[in-house]
């Protein structure tokens, strides 16, 4: 209490000037993190702690997965700074709801869980959000559907909490991939709560970016640590309450964004990661397997099948994110109901442009492999016909 009553009266004295403890939060947890990721993995070796390949990895060398203990350790060492500006209430359910993840995904990372098991450590984190009061309450026309009843709320918000949590963590499949989307999104989201003025909530995205962005110096390829169960849902868990927090804030009378603006913008930032585990779903399920049978069809497995490497891949999925938010952004004011279909239309074009492009390469592979043929052919008969001309010749 000492310490957080000091915290506030040094934000008094700073008045307005929010953004000096939001870049001492940024900083503060990327210092922290920078510092513990080669300490982690140093640890994991020296104890055996690491993920080892096999045939369906993409790494070949045996690699550290508890990369999401440096970026927990970096977001929550700034967590006092939250205290000044945001609402404790949330701030404790957020905390417990994290503390549970936290649990489960170290334990995970060591030992493999049950999904059971993890399905249900999502579920009672996600409940800690909606008890706080961050429920979706809304579902804008959907189905005919607006306004749901408070039980419908808890189901759905719960729903959608565990599914985004799922999303980032099946969408980690490549060095780089899964930290470098949730930065752009928290990024996104950072800007959506510092043009709203919800400062408060501004201090987690930014907590969070800074010790991402450090961890990713060390998850680029080639990867020297992985994230893990614990960095995938903490990520999942923290911007699905970024999500959320967005809708429940433009309700309000002097918000930035009007509600049906929120819900686009978090639609768009939401949609890429969400998508390909749907789809990936799907595919599963038509081919008699279970959804959460591993295999390699995710949209970065395609890519790394077309021939891009690593960091090209990640590049890639980074851009057709930031063009689906970006137009997010820019159609906010237009009826969900419109711009939906187009973002949706904007992620399922960009799937089938890969299977496009593999197509295209195999069909000039094929011509040139072709013509190649052809003018061996074309070769051995000309050395048939100059053998032939000395034959006759003797």
């Amino acid at each position: 209490m000492i310490i957080l009553d000091s915290l506030q009266k040094v934000a008094q004295a700073a008045g307005e000037n929010e953004i000096v403890f939001l870049v001492a939060a940024f900083t503060g947890s990327f210092i922290i993190c920078l510092i513990l990721i080669p300490v982690i993995i140093k640890l994991s070796i020296q104890y055996n702690l690491v993920d080892k390949p096999n045939e369906r990895k993409v790494h070949k060398v045996p690699i550290s997965r508890l990369g999401g203990l440096g970026i927990v350790a970096g977001t929550l060492a700034t967590f006092p700074l939250w205290f000044i500006y945001a609402n404790h209430y949330f701030l404790l359910h957020l905390l417990t709801g994290l503390v549970i993840l936290i649990i489960i995904g170290v334990v995970d990372d060591l030992r493999e869980l049950p999904p059971k098991v993890k399905f249900l450590g999502q579920v009672v984190a996600a409940l800690f959000l909606a008890h706080a009061g961050l429920l979706i309450e809304n579902m804008f026309g959907i189905f005919g559907i607006n306004h749901l009843p408070v039980f419908i709320q808890y189901i759905l918000t719960v729903f959608i909490v565990a599914g985004i949590i799922n999303a980032y963590n099946l969408i980690d499949g490549i060095d780089g991939l899964a930290g470098g989307l949730a930065f752009i999104d928290l990024s996104a989201f950072f800007i959506i709560f510092y043009l709203s003025g919800e400062v408060g909530v501004a201090f987690i995205t930014a907590s969070t970016g800074g010790a991402l962005l450090a961890f990713l110096k060390y998850n680029w390829h080639p990867a020297r640590i992985f994230m893990g169960d614990t960095g995938s849902m903490i990520l999942g868990y923290l911007l699905s309450a970024a999500g959320i927090i967005t809708l429940v804030f433009s309700r309000g009378q002097t918000s930035h964004f009007q509600y049906s603006e929120a819900a686009i913008i978090v639609f768009s930032i939401f949609l890429l990661p969400v998508y390909d585990t749907l789809r990936v779903f799907t595919g599963r399920i038509i081919n008699k397997k279970s959804p959460f049978s591993p295999d390699k069809t995710h949209i970065h497995h395609m890519l790394m099948q077309t021939g891009f490497n690593h960091p090209r891949s990640a590049k890639i999925l980074y851009s057709a994110n930031i063009v689906i938010i970006a137009t997010g952004f820019i159609l906010r004011s237009q009826p969900l109901s419109l711009v939906a279909p187009l973002l949706f239309l904007e992620v399922v074009l960009f799937s089938e442009f890969l299977t496009l492009y593999k197509l295209v390469k195999a069909w000039f592979r094929g011509r040139k492999l072709k013509n190649k043929a052809l003018r061996m052919q074309v070769d051995n008969r000309l050395l048939l016909d100059n053998m032939e001309e000395k034959d006759g010749k003797d």
